[in-house]
């Protein structure tokens, strides 16, 4: 019996590394020049694919912006997969402690804003002047305000949480402290070791929203 994979999964496979190129070339090209100066000829060559694929399977510019944020933000994982089903979600989702489920959670934004923080400043830089950068960071904004609302936000309701705390509380606090700005301003500017940075949060977010 021949061992040859079938070719939907082949080229399956071909697609996958292709678009995994475009994203991580425009990804480079945006925090490196920059949004609007980025053309998709750009991307392509830096890719190297003809610029054609890439209209097919994006569309437009915006798109792949969209894209390649979300393969910065899935790391490891599948970008293609919810982030409700990624691995950290479901680690914090499983985990019992109310305090581990922050801990776990100022881990992962932690990594991830490593990853995202320089393009989320040249979006920052150019959305007054460029309205879909503008619309995808406040899309950006809105997805992290609904990463605490529904992995910490169940634990309104319990006696975990502080008197008068609701979901959506949970949700603004966790979303004002627990940011990429917040860590960067601790490591980057004023030289904190990650590890404090991310203990001090944690901390403060289980002081914050956690009964005493």
């Amino acid at each position: 019996m021949s061992t040859t994979a079938p070719e939907p999964s082949r080229r399956a496979r071909r697609g996958a590394e292709t678009r995994r190129r475009v994203e991580e070339a425009a990804a480079r090209l945006f925090t490196t020049g920059g949004y609007t100066a980025t053309s998709m000829q750009a991307i392509a060559a830096a890719a190297r694919v003809h610029v054609q694929t890439i209209y097919l399977a994006y569309g437009t510019k915006a798109a792949v912006l969209a894209a390649c944020a979300a393969r910065l933000v899935a790391g490891d994982e599948d970008p293609e997969t919810h982030p409700s089903e990624r691995r950290w979600a479901r680690e914090i989702q499983a985990t019992e402690d109310p305090r581990g489920k922050i801990r776990l959670y100022v881990r992962h934004i932690a990594d991830v804003a490593a990853r995202i923080a320089p393009l989320v400043d040249v979006l920052r830089a150019t959305a007054p002047s460029e309205p879909e950068a503008a619309a995808f960071l406040a899309h950006m904004e809105s997805g992290r305000r609904e990463g605490p609302l529904q992995l910490l936000g169940p634990l309104a309701g319990t006696d975990a949480l502080r008197p008068g705390l609701s979901a959506d509380d949970v949700a603004d606090i966790t979303f004002a402290l627990a940011s990429a700005d917040t860590l960067r301003a601790l490591v980057t500017v004023r030289g904190w070791k990650p590890e404090r940075a991310e203990a001090w949060l944690t901390a403060t977010l289980c002081r914050e929203l956690l009964a005493p």
